[in-house]
């Protein structure tokens, strides 16, 4: 009986679970991921609850997060993909593995979750519930047209787990690099691309006022340039990968928290969140390539690079869940601070039940199956 529980919990402190690499492991990456995913946690709580002053530029994470995609991937299939080792359906396939488990079971408890509501038309809510658990579990946005609105629910592209906008964008990068990939002039590709993206993004920022944007009808197509040029940066960083500085990781690291943490100093917001993505995201992604870890420092790291996922793709709906109870008891800005940490602790235990019961199980069997087909 005891060989059973330990066997599923050790593959949480276990290094061999690499998502999709299955060479180098970059521990400083994976714990600054998984910093990353705490601190998306807690700028939603700031959101819904009387806390301005908690994580209040964490939507910047995604930027990095994006970077942060491109080189693993180029780490992990690009020459597979580019010498026909791996065929562009197989990867895709792969990533789609990786990726639709945890959307599904995420969309799924929010749908849960969402139908106890009983203050809302019962019949307009079902409706709406039901229709954002299709498209949702689909990674398909609702745009809010006419002929398809969720009225009952939050208004973004995916009404019951919001965060899944940025994976429907991750998807479509993958789905862009399985073609790019197996182009020999990659390079010229990819200089052309991240020139082009980057004046788009440029003059989104300034037209927006922030990087802020994908997750809703209004801005959702502005998060094309958003993860066109930090994940295509991501990729120019593995081509560099050589030249990355030793003992730069602790600096960058606290460079990120700053910029993830801090409130702006009177800095219009367009100009920081430019910096960030433009310079700070890729610069940190660059500077921790060579993270030398103590041996406390690389299980965090572990534990970080495989529940990084996990607490993106869940904490939504147990955000909304704990902040309504909160708020519904008036309680004052020191205790809601309280429910958001505690509230953050839990959504990082259930993640790891549902990682290491859930999603590990699910992602195994199925890459079974289509090692078979």
């Amino acid at each position: 009986m005891l060989s059973y529980i330990k066997t599923p919990w050790s593959a949480l402190c276990s290094g061999m679970e690499r998502g999709e690499s299955a060479g180098h492991r970059y521990l400083g990456l994976d714990l600054l991921r998984g910093a990353a995913a705490i601190v998306v946690v807690l700028k939603h709580f700031k959101t819904r609850l009387d806390l301005p002053y908690l994580a209040p530029n964490g939507y910047r994470a995604v930027d990095f997060f994006f970077v942060l995609s491109g080189f693993v991937i180029a780490s992990a299939y690009q020459r597979q993909l580019k010498e026909g080792l791996l065929a562009a359906t197989a990867f895709f396939r792969k990533r789609l593995i990786r990726l639709l488990p945890l959307i599904m079971i995420g969309t799924t408890v929010a749908a849960i979750l969402e139908i106890g509501r009983r203050d809302l038309d019962q019949i307009q809510h079902l409706t709406d519930v039901a229709i954002a658990f299709v498209l949702g579990s689909a990674v398909l946005p609702i745009l809010q047209t006419p002929a398809l609105q969720t009225p009952t629910l939050e208004q973004s592209v995916f009404p019951l787990n919001t965060p899944t906008w940025s994976l429907f964008f991750e998807i479509f990068a993958n789905l862009a690099f399985a073609v790019l990939a197996r182009f020999k002039p990659l390079s010229g590709i990819l200089t052309t691309v991240v020139a082009l993206s980057g004046i788009w993004l440029l003059f989104a920022i300034f037209s927006s006022g922030t990087v802020n944007f994908g997750f809703n009808p209004a801005g959702f197509w502005l998060g094309f340039p958003r993860v066109i040029w930090s994940f295509s940066v991501g990729l120019l960083i593995y081509k560099y990968r050589s030249f990355a500085p030793h003992g730069t990781f602790i600096p960058a690291s606290i460079i990120l928290l700053v910029f993830l943490m801090l409130p702006d100093m009177g800095i219009p917001t367009a100009t920081m969140d430019t910096i960030a993505v433009m310079i700070i995201m890729p610069a940190v992604v660059f500077g921790c390539l060579t993270a030398d870890l103590g041996p406390f420092a690389r299980r965090c790291a572990i534990w970080g690079g495989n529940l990084s996922y996990p607490i993106y793709a869940l904490h939504y709906p147990f955000v909304h869940v704990f902040s309504f109870l909160a708020k519904g008891m008036n309680l004052s800005q020191t205790l809601q601070l309280g429910v958001a940490l505690v509230g953050t602790a839990l959504i990082t235990a259930f993640s790891a039940v549902v990682y290491v019961f859930l999603d590990l199980p699910i992602r195994r069997r199925l890459s079974w199956r289509a090692n078979r087909l």
